[in-house]
């Protein structure tokens, strides 16, 4: 996907908010970062109708359009469920 003659920018996106980087990989907490986000914040990869933990140490291959949501740590209930009931 590379361009010639320089790197390719990728964007995703965290909390709806359009993040660019011309890295192919990231860790969890890179994403955070890149997305200033704190980083004692949950952070998840949105799939569909589901979502998916992703731990700071935990990489992640970036590709256009992948969304993510990060949250305050202790705000999803006891199974860990987005899904408010």
């Amino acid at each position: 996907m590379s361009e010639a003659g320089g790197k390719h920018t990728i964007t995703f996106f965290v909390n709806n908010k359009p993040i660019e980087t011309t890295e192919d990989e990231l860790s969890g907490a890179a994403i955070k970062q890149l997305a200033g986000v704190p980083a004692d914040y949950q952070l998840f990869e949105i799939r569909g109708q589901e979502t998916v933990p992703v731990g700071d140490n935990q990489v992640v291959k970036i590709r256009p359009e992948l969304k993510f949501r990060a949250i305050p740590p202790g705000t999803f209930g006891k199974n860990g469920s987005l899904t408010k009931t």
